[in-house]
């Protein structure tokens, strides 16, 4: 005696439910995957603008060291090449003992602050002795 099948689709079904699992599982590894690829970017627009607002501590240092009177700090100075990759430096203080703040922008709009407590020699070259130095704070 022969059986009839019945084809009701439950086949059909179970792999139409498997695709869309599929699919929403591809979706969710995209976007863990994009937003990782962010994070990696602001990580690196921030080290950017920490090396900027060094660049500035270390071009003050730089003019201390030719003339230890040197307080005039400097504003939106360009750093690399970019206009948008700047830096401003304030000098405060009396010598010996300077307080040097250098603020760096990112062309992506990130800040970054140094500032170092520094102790200036008497003859030159003027030697420059950092006491305290502070990284975003």
């Amino acid at each position: 005696m022969k059986t009839k099948q019945r084809n009701n689709g439950s086949v059909l079904l179970i792999a139409i439910i498997v695709a869309v699992m599929l699919a929403v599982l591809t979706m969710g590894i995209l976007q863990m995957n994009t937003e990782e690829i962010q994070l990696m970017q602001n990580q690196v627009y921030a080290a950017q603008a920490l090396a900027t607002a060094e660049a500035g501590l270390n071009d003050a240092f730089k003019e201390l060291r030719a003339d230890s009177s040197w307080t005039t700090g400097f504003s939106d100075k360009t750093f690399n090449g970019d206009a948008d990759d700047t830096y401003d430096v304030n000098v405060t203080g009396s010598l010996p003992n300077l307080t040097i703040v250098s603020e760096a922008n990112s062309p992506q709009s990130f800040v970054a602050r140094v500032e170092a407590d520094v102790t200036v020699g008497t003859s030159s070259p003027y030697i420059i002795r950092i006491d305290n130095l502070r990284i975003n704070e």
